[in-house]
């Protein structure tokens, strides 16, 4: 599949008026969806039964990082022609912010699948690190970016890193 592009007889701004958008579950604001936050929240879901259930790890290792727009060109969303539109046409400071959380999830998630690949049932401390990794780094940064989406500045102002100190000596200690 090509580009998003309007259709000849469509203007492109017709198509990125707020209705239009806010039918197809894009914010019309920040012209996002949080429809790429799957991309996350599935995986999420998977790590946090490994600890538990060590066998989930096989769903989760071959998760490998996705832009934005090639999330929507490869999705079966509805919408996703107009979500690549909307997408293109965001405020680049918007798109800026949203990148910058995204770039701090995808290290994060790979973090969390390395821990989880260490979580063989048998140790506590391993899943006991995972788990601090999911609940104190990997949903805040999802949290971030689903407020960066829904333009809610309030819990945006918030950001800075997404890491939690005791999350991040956990993984550190890992890498040492």
């Amino acid at each position: 599949m090509g580009p998003a592009h309007a259709t000849i007889d469509e203007d492109p701004t017709d198509r990125l008026r707020p209705e239009k958008l806010a039918a197809a579950n894009i914010n019309p604001v920040t012209r996002l969806a949080t429809d790429y936050l799957n991309h996350f929240n599935d995986v999420v879901m998977m790590l946090e039964l490994v600890p538990d259930m060590p066998e989930c790890i096989e769903d989760v290792v071959g998760w490998v990082p996705v832009t934005y727009d090639d999330y929507f060109r490869n999705s079966h969303f509805r919408e996703r022609e107009l979500a690549v539109l909307a997408w293109e046409n965001a405020d680049p400071d918007v798109r800026s912010e949203f990148d910058a959380a995204v770039t701090h999830l995808d290290c994060a998630m790979a973090e969390a699948i390395c821990l989880a690949e260490r979580c063989d049932g048998t140790d506590g401390e391993a899943g006991e690190r995972l788990r601090d990794c999911v609940v104190g780094r990997l949903k805040p940064l999802i949290a971030t970016a689903s407020a960066i989406v829904n333009g809610t500045a309030a819990q945006r102002a918030g950001f800075d890193d997404g890491t939690d100190p005791g999350a991040q000596a956990a993984i550190d200690e890992l890498f040492h």
